[in-house]
């Protein structure tokens, strides 16, 4: 007789199975919750800039998989109807940076007004020459001799021979060794000294273009003003001596790296450009002066309200005239004068006088070019005073105006154009001006662009311009 009272084994069968489901299920839960646990410390102590970033999510429960797949919670009943989900999240480091990438779309915009400006420069000298009756100084050839001419050729010398002083006659001692030094250095890997003097100063124009924008972006915000800085700067009245093989634009590069590295308060390489600078022109130790001012402007002032002007990084300055220092040191050994460049330069009618002596010697000069430099320098102290009223920074004043009252102290006008084509400053105060008044921008570039062709054009057929 069969006994109806007791359990039907099948349904205790299923009951057990059901308790291992519901084990298996908190055991899923527990082993989830541990790994979520465990993946957040470890993403805790990930660096999210150094490297990959990989989140994972792991969850075993059925519940959590009928949320993700879209199921209801009691889609699946048993272990395996809930699947193993796996989250991965990778996040990895872009090249170049949004700073970088910016900062290359700044670039290109300059190197666009580099490759314009010395086309337009270059085809103009070549076709001048077809129109216009060569000078006294002709050189015969194509554009390498164009770009070569007047100081090239001692520069050239000085990189191949070396120096030479004879007093009381003109010799190379008149010139610093910096730029013929690294053309010198350079042209073993090319084998031409012309062509490596041509292509680092057109490398070194470019550059400083690219500094100059970046100094101008410290404080001006509006691009209008940056890029018309440029624009004037390519297009300056004797913008090819940045092309040829002169120190225009390597004294540049190193200004503008200068006091771009002074606004970034990276001491030691304002006084190496600094010190660079002295040993390309004897004025580039004037750099100091304004350097000086940029670092006490710099400091904030202390809690009791003065300003901590002594600090150890004001030592680096004292390497700007070291380059000066050396180049005379060369000479005491050399020549046994260590005042040997000077006595060079008075060859050459270089020597310090009254700003008034230096104007009057000036009418000496041919009409065209008495009247060329003078209204060059005439426009250069406007600027400059345009510059005070509109409140440039005052180390850039600075600057600019110590290069231009060195300048009428020389005893002569002589190259006046193409030494005030390397005081930086003066570009910025154009590039504030026009963006302010809109209306002057066409009238100051067509007056820039008009000297820079009829002075172009002496330059390439052998007239005097220096």
């Amino acid at each position: 007789m069969i006994d109806n009272s007791k359990e039907d084994p099948p349904a205790k069968s299923g009951t057990c199975g059901q308790n291992r489901i519901d084990k298996s299920h908190r055991f899923c839960a527990f082993v989830g919750h541990r790994a979520d646990h465990g993946q957040r410390q470890s993403g805790a102590r990930m660096s999210m800039h150094h490297e990959s970033i990989v989140r994972m999510t792991v969850g075993a429960s059925t519940d959590l998989a009928g949320n993700v797949s879209g199921r209801s919670p009691s889609a699946g009943t048993g272990i395996g109807s809930a699947p193993l989900l796996q989250q991965i999240t990778v996040t990895t480091k872009t090249w170049p940076s949004p700073s970088a990438q910016q900062f290359l779309n700044r670039s290109r915009w300059v190197l666009l007004m580099f490759v314009a400006s010395r086309m337009i420069i270059f085809s103009l000298a070549l076709l001048s020459r077809d129109v216009i009756y060569p000078g006294p100084y002709f050189k015969e050839g194509g554009l390498m001799a164009i770009l070569t001419q007047w100081d090239a050729g001692w520069y050239l010398s000085i990189a191949r021979d070396g120096y030479f002083f004879v007093e009381g006659s003109e010799s190379s001692a008149v010139f610093f060794p910096f730029y013929p030094l690294v053309v010198r250095a350079v042209g073993y890997a090319f084998g031409d000294l012309p062509i490596t003097g041509v292509l680092l100063s057109n490398l070194a124009l470019a550059g400083a273009a690219i500094l100059l924008q970046e100094l101008i972006r410290i404080d001006y915000a509006d691009a209008r003003i940056g890029r018309s800085a440029i624009v004037f700067l390519m297009f300056s009245p004797v913008s090819f001596f940045f092309s040829s093989v002169h120190t225009e634009s390597t004294f540049l590069l190193l200004a503008a790296g200068a006091f771009l590295a002074a606004r970034k308060e990276r001491w030691l390489l304002a006084g190496l450009c600094g010190a660079a600078l002295s040993a390309t022109r004897n004025v580039g130790v004037l750099i100091l002066l304004p350097l000086l001012a940029e670092f006490v402007q710099q400091r904030r002032p202390s809690e009791s309200g003065r300003r901590t002007v002594f600090q150890p990084q004001v030592l680096w300055l004292a390497l700007v005239p070291l380059g000066l220092a050396a180049f005379f040191l060369f000479c005491y050994f050399q020549w046994g004068d260590p005042l040997a460049n000077l006595k060079a330069a008075a060859q050459w009618g270089r020597t310090l006088a009254p700003p008034w002596q230096t104007l009057a010697n000036a009418f000496g000069l041919p009409v065209f070019y008495r009247w060329l430099f003078l209204l060059l320098l005439l426009a250069a102290m406007v600027v400059f005073g345009v510059g005070v009223w509109l409140r440039v920074r005052l180390s850039y004043l600075i600057y600019a105006g110590s290069c231009i009252a060195i300048y009428l102290c020389s005893n002569s006008l002589e190259s006046v154009p193409r030494y005030l084509s390397i005081v930086f400053p003066l570009f910025i105060t154009l590039g504030i001006v026009v963006t302010r008044f809109p209306c002057s921008y066409e009238p100051l570039l067509a007056g820039s662009c008009a000297l820079l062709t009829l002075c172009t054009a002496l330059w390439a057929n052998g007239y005097w311009m220096t």
